[in-house]
């Protein structure tokens, strides 16, 4: 469990970096968005704290230098998969990355201890 949880912080790591730029999001908030330099630097620094999360909750099953690399190798995979899915579907890539956080809570609370 707190494995997949360590993969969905990934994945919204990557969705708030790609949603730093308002003109990205197909959820009909970029107009609103569109000139708040505020938006920008919150989804960073938003993106910076999911991917420590999930190095954090990988680290719960891996050694340190281990959870980092899977961590890494996660988002990886996380930002290719939105990238080549956010033109298909983009409603569909940030509806998941909307349902993230609940996901990741849930799960982070049902697989609390490993071995």
């Amino acid at each position: 469990m707190v494995e997949t949880a360590s993969v969905l912080a990934a994945y919204f790591a990557f969705a708030l970096l790609h949603a730093a730029r308002p003109e990205r999001i197909p959820l009909g908030v970029a107009s609103r968005l569109r000139g708040r330099r505020a938006w920008g630097v919150g989804a960073r620094v938003l993106a910076v704290a999911s991917f420590s999360l999930s190095v954090a909750l990988w680290s719960r099953a891996e050694a340190g230098p281990a959870a980092f690399l899977v961590a890494l190798t996660a988002l990886l995979v996380a930002a290719t998969l939105f990238v080549l899915l956010a033109p298909i579907w983009p409603r569909a890539v940030f509806g998941l990355a909307l349902l993230c956080p609940p996901a990741i809570a849930a799960l982070s609370l049902l697989g609390a201890r490993h071995g």
